[in-house]
């Protein structure tokens, strides 16, 4: 029970963070979006930004990951601080507008956490899975660098120091995140992936469900509601290739399932408010901070993302035939490049040796 209200800790810490900078970003653009949940969707992009570009240079010189864990909790108090700052004279106001929330929308509310909860007991129970290779990587790497105060220096596997850093995991911060975690509360490995950060996968992917559903039923909450039920049971009962529900309910603390339920939607959700309005910079601004905070989740979002990204927005151009469209669209291109070729160079040309 100790462990399990860490853990129930750590999401709450994610999810207040997450509002905290998301509140700050969309205050920095100017943005009149009031949704709690929006915030929180986005402040997790720009938390994990925020992290990777801290951690990437002691990465990269092989500090301790003590170090590191001090730096983080610095910044950390430095985003409080600044919010604190920026927001104490509308800290009445917010607490004002949650009350009214509250009061007129209990009852969707209600069902939509009931919803969540339903999920994180399920998963919680549910301590099968059939990718060992993939969670040993993340529990490996993980538990290494805790128990060694390195930074990803180890071969998860067998525990053998590398003699260069695995370069297909370099751009990658996600799993040294959960090290840094772990090692300032003493928390296990194993239960900080497979309680924590998986609770806090499905509650963004269920936010984004929410958020599908005030699009596209105009601002409706009842019927938001209803469509985070229909998807969450669709997902119940798709345990095949061709979703990502077998990634959310057996392997949700993982990158790839980070990329497949939170990233890709958000890419898409963001494409949806786009086209209703593509004049409006806030939206454009959101989508390149997804585009440019996914590589640190997961480097698989180097390949998939300019996928998605044509598959949407090219034809909108071309039916639009609007050219500036098509410079907007090959701006927020301009991460994956940066990063696909950081890969290329990583893998071929440029070693980090232990």
């Amino acid at each position: 029970m100790y462990y399990y209200l860490i853990c129930l800790g750590i999401v709450a810490f994610y999810l207040i963070f997450s509002y905290m900078l998301g509140d700050l970003f969309l205050r920095l653009a100017n943005s009149e979006v009031t949704s709690a949940s929006y915030r929180i969707l986005i402040g997790f992009f720009c938390y994990f930004l925020l992290f990777q570009l801290i951690c990437l240079p002691l990465k990269f010189t092989l500090q301790p990951l003590s170090l590191l864990a001090n730096i983080w909790c610095v910044a950390l108090l430095a985003v409080a601080g600044v919010y604190i700052a920026l927001q104490r004279r509308s800290f009445k106001d917010k607490l004002n507008r949650c009350k009214l929330y509250f009061t007129r929308q209990n009852l969707p509310l209600l069902i939509l956490c009931l919803l969540i909860v339903a999920q994180l007991l399920a998963i919680n129970y549910n301590k099968e899975t059939y990718a060992l290779w993939d969670q040993a990587y993340y529990i490996g790497d993980i538990s290494a660098s805790v128990y060694t105060d390195t930074i990803s220096q180890y071969d998860p596997y067998t525990g053998i120091l590398l003699k260069k850093l695995d370069f297909e995991y370099l751009l990658e911060t996600y799993q040294n995140h959960s090290a840094v975690l772990c090692r300032l509360l003493g928390l296990a490995p194993l239960i900080e992936t497979r309680t924590a950060e998986a609770f806090l996968i499905i509650i963004l992917t269920n936010l984004i469900y929410y958020q599908f559903g005030m699009e596209f039923f105009a601002q409706s909450r009842k019927k938001s509601v209803f469509l985070v039920f229909f998807l969450s049971w669709l997902n119940l009962f798709s345990f095949n290739l061709t979703t990502s529900a077998e990634f959310l309910y057996f392997r949700a603390f993982e990158g790839k399932t980070i990329l497949a339920c939170t990233i890709m939607p958000m890419v898409f959700l963001l494409f949806l408010k786009i086209a209703k309005d593509q004049q409006n910079r806030n939206h454009w601004i959101t989508l390149f901070l997804v585009v440019f905070g996914s590589f640190g989740l997961n480097m698989s979002s180097i390949y998939m993302l300019p996928f998605e990204l044509s598959i949407c927005f090219i034809p909108l151009a071309l039916s639009q035939k609007s050219f500036s469209l098509m410079a907007r669209y090959a701006a927020c291109l301009l991460p994956c490049l940066l990063y696909g070729a950081a890969y290329l160079a990583t893998k071929h040309l440029f070693y980090i040796y232990t």
